[in-house]
Formats: C-alpha cells, structure tokens, sequence
C-alpha cells in the first residue's frame, strides 16, 4: 500500500470534521518535503490529540498504530533512532494492521544494522558506539519475529559482529542457524564457509580438545561441494590443509606420549597416519625421523 493510499484511508477513517485529518495530511506533508522536526511535532499533537483529544473516545488500535508509523518514520528519516525505536514499541502496543507491523519491524531492522555497522547514539551530549544496541535489536528480532524478510539478513550480519569481535561460539551458533532455517537464503554460501571460521576459532591449540576440528572440516568439505564456483574455494582448501597439518601435529604429541610411557607400537600407529594425511609436510618428515629410531619389535603389541 503506498503512502498516499494508507493515508487517504486513515483519514477517511475519522470522524468528518475532526481536527485529526488535517493534521496528519500536514505531518505527512512536512516529512515527505524533509522538514522532519516539523513532522515529529504534528504526528506528536496528533497521537496526543488521537488518544485524548476527540470526544468521540480515544480511535482505534490500527488508527493509532499508522499515525504512530508515522511518528517513527519522521524520527528514522531525522536520525533519532533511539527515538525511532520507541516509537515502534508504542505500535506494537496499538493492535496494528500486518502492513503497519511489517514496517515498524523493517525500521527497526533498519536501524539495528545501521547501529552494527557504526552508526552511532547520542547519550548524555556525547556520540558513542551503538553496536551492541545493533546486536540487541536485531536479537529481538530474530527471536520475536522469525522469517520475516530480512531475517536471514539480520542473522548473518549478528553473527559476522560476534566472528569480528573474538566471540566465536555465539557466532557459530548464529550461523547454524542460518543453515538451519533459511537453506535458500543468499547467505548460505558465506555463513557455510565463515562457520568453519567460527569452529576453528574456538581451538586454543593441538594440546586440546580437537573434536571441533571434524565440525570445522565438514563446513568446509561441505562448502566445496555445495558452492563449487564460488570465490572462497580456494581458501576454504588452505582451511582444509590446516585442519590436516593440525591433526598431523596432534598425532605427534600423542605419538610422544606413547614413546614416554615405553609403547612404540600404539606410538607407531599414530606416526603412519601422519605420513598418510600429510606425507609431504613437516610433520611427516618428523614422524620418519621418529621412526626411524624406533626398534622393531619381535612379537605384536606394546612390551
């Protein structure tokens, strides 16, 4: 519905002769000319005016809803988007119609990635970093208003902040979901890739727990076969032979640990699957070199 159109029909839902009508054609007038601050004081007096002024009783939920919309978009369009976004929770509160609803979520998108990607609030007379305000209001959406349009959008970027910003654990969770719930979204290919990323992220280091190394492997395996052409295939295979030279490092370690408690043969097993994986790579070079020194025992098993 256009702009034109939804106020014809909220104004020719008002009682003839109320004040109402001329007031909103006027607020709407001053927006659409770029005089925002004007446009704030009218649909201001007309919420006002709407709520307690007609004699009638306050209009309806949706009513009260659109000229709220209003308020919202004269707040958005001058960039007091704090202000933006509580007036969208007053909509919330009027029962409004699908198409008001669907825009009151949008603005808020809206100004939640516009904060994620640094926009920044005015607090106390200072200018200061509203990212996490972004994180926070598209959170709510995602949670309170699941696959809405820009859904997959607000979960992809919520989870690129949480990658940039060395949270690793919420950012795979972010992009699971986006696997998840929306296969055909145009972020498929970039979530699949940079969940890898995130996997990856979490391992302190071979002396630890590796198990997400087989996660971060399958995102990438999965990456390959699923996107072909797309322009990180040649760094999801660097990925790959990263993942292969770490648990080549992680079968020396354990390789060493059977060595010191005197068991070559379980220390043998894991240096052959070094020089399977990797056979060109350091680490199997030192895995011949081990070897090499090992005594070849005459009967099966550990002595």
């Amino acid at each position: 519905m256009t702009t034109t159109l939804a106020l014809f029909l909220l104004v020719a839902a008002i009682q003839e002769g109320d004040p109402l009508p001329e007031m909103l054609i006027q607020a709407r007038d001053a927006l659409e000319q770029g005089q925002y601050s004007e446009a704030v004081t009218l649909y201001e007096d007309a919420i006002e005016l709407a709520m307690y002024g007609e004699d009638a009783g306050p209009v309806s939920g949706p009513l009260l809803a659109r000229i709220r919309l209003g308020l919202a978009e004269a707040f958005r369009a001058s960039r007091q988007n704090d202000d933006a976004l509580r007036a969208t929770e007053d909509i919330f509160d009027s029962d409004p119609g699908p198409e008001t609803l669907d825009r009151a979520l949008e603005i808020r998108y809206e100004i939640g990635l516009s904060y994620l990607n640094g926009t920044t609030r005015r607090l106390l007379g200072l200018e200061v970093s509203a990212e996490r305000k972004g994180l926070q209001v598209l959170g709510d959406l995602i949670q309170r208003y699941p696959f809405q349009p820009f859904s997959d959008d607000a979960i992809f970027h919520s989870a690129n902040w949480y990658l940039k910003n060395n949270l690793p654990e919420d950012a795979e969770r972010f992009f699971e979901r986006l696997l998840r719930e929306y296969p055909e979204s145009p972020w498929t290919a970039p979530a699949q890739i940079l969940a890898g990323d995130a996997v990856l992220a979490q391992i302190k280091g071979v002396e630890y727990d590796m198990g997400p190394l087989t996660v971060a492997e399958r995102h990438y395996r999965r990456y390959l076969r699923l996107f072909p052409n797309q322009g990180e295939s040649q760094r999801a295979r660097m990925e790959l032979a990263k993942i292969a030279k770490m648990r080549a490092q992680r079968h020396l370690l354990v390789a060493q640990f059977y060595l010191g408690i005197d068991k070559p043969v379980s220390a043998r097993v894991y240096l052959e699957k070094v020089l399977l994986d990797v056979p060109a790579s350091e680490e199997a070079a030192e895995a011949r070199r081990v070897i090499a020194t090992l005594v070849p025992q005459p009967v099966q098993g550990d002595r």
